[in-house]
């Protein structure tokens, strides 16, 4: 295990927390709007397997590719919310059926906007040193 840790960077280690961070948006996302029907199983499923496959490609020595998978998992994930919470923004924005956000709908953008921002940034930082 020692050997495992050994010459990585702050980047590899970036890339496990958005690990966590993205597990965590899913668990967010899933226990806010689990029984509405602005919810996408579809977004929470991608968020788990884009967790699992970068942790695989860690255990795989594959380095170079983990915060990749992990970025593109997160962003699609993320137009994945989008989708199915379109209805519910442009009926709050134009006033049709809802009075205004909840916070819960603020905290979930958070967590998305963060684990994305993370997962970019780890696709730029170095995850091994040379």
């Amino acid at each position: 295990m020692k050997g495992f840790f050994q010459n990585k960077t702050v980047g590899f280690y970036l890339t496990l927390v958005c690990i966590a961070l993205t597990l965590v948006t899913a668990a967010v996302y899933a226990g806010i709007y689990s029984k509405t029907r602005f919810m996408s199983w579809t977004a929470v499923g991608i968020l788990a397997a884009g967790a699992v496959l970068t942790a695989v490609l860690i255990a795989a020595k594959q380095y170079r590719f983990a915060p990749s998978m992990l970025m593109a998992a997160d962003f699609l994930a993320f137009l994945f919310y989008v989708y199915s919470i379109y209805f519910f923004v442009s009926s709050v924005a134009t006033g049709i059926q809802f009075s205004g956000f909840p916070p819960e709908f603020f905290l979930n953008i958070i967590f998305f906007v963060a684990t994305i921002a993370v997962s970019v940034i780890c696709v730029f930082l170095p995850q091994t040193r040379e």
